[in-house]
């Protein structure tokens, strides 16, 4: 977990049960039921930093949460993010049909490239600071292994051999070990994932 020292002036989510999940850890002063793809229960200027974990990807409206982020953003305030990019889908590890089963029960709107993401943040008065890489090519495909079989299992109800498997305490120490060896930090645009900071400006 990042800051495992810090208290957070607030957390939102949109699911009851992680919002329950995150007032057990007791790091958030308030935690609020909100979709951060519309409009966040914060004043103007209500925060110096701003930090999302892998969702900015699944909102529809990005405009609309970019807009949003900027406004509780104090000025010189920090937003900080980390999202996959156009190379998740570019080096997908199946073949087209689960790439677009895993987008249906995955919502996943914005894979864009680096260049993308300096625009759409400009555009709402934020300027990046810092871009780095992470996941390269077998990470990538790895995780996307991973991810669509274990989502779909437990979105989808979808059968899967790898889920099953992977209760046995030895398949697990096969992947645990098989997910070690992999290379999760890239060059700043070389990675199918970004972690970017932008300030307000």
């Amino acid at each position: 977990m990042g800051w495992p020292t810090a208290t957070f002036t607030a957390g939102c989510d949109l699911n009851e049960v992680a919002l329950k999940d995150a007032g057990r850890l007791n790091k958030h002063k308030r935690l609020d039921l909100c979709d951060a793809g519309s409009l966040l229960p914060y004043s103007n200027e209500y925060f110096d930093l701003v930090f999302d974990n892998s969702a900015l990807e699944h909102i529809p409206d990005l405009k609309k949460s970019l807009a949003e982020i900027a406004r509780v953003l104090k000025p010189r305030g920090v937003f900080a993010f980390n999202v996959l990019n156009h190379r998740y889908f570019e080096w997908w590890p199946m073949n087209r049909e689960s790439m677009e089963a895993y987008r249906e029960w995955q919502p996943f709107y914005h894979a864009l490239s680096a260049e993308q993401w300096r625009r759409e943040l400009s555009a709402v008065g934020l300027e990046i600071q810092d871009l780095r890489g992470y996941f390269d090519e077998e990470a990538s495909r790895t995780l996307a292994l991973l991810d669509y079989e274990f989502s779909g299992y437990h979105i989808k109800r979808r059968p899967s051999q790898l889920v099953s498997d992977y209760s046995s305490f030895i398949q697990r120490r096969k992947w645990r070990a098989r997910m070690a060896e992999l290379s999760w930090r890239t060059d700043p645009d070389a990675g199918a994932g970004y972690f970017i900071t932008a300030i307000r400006v």
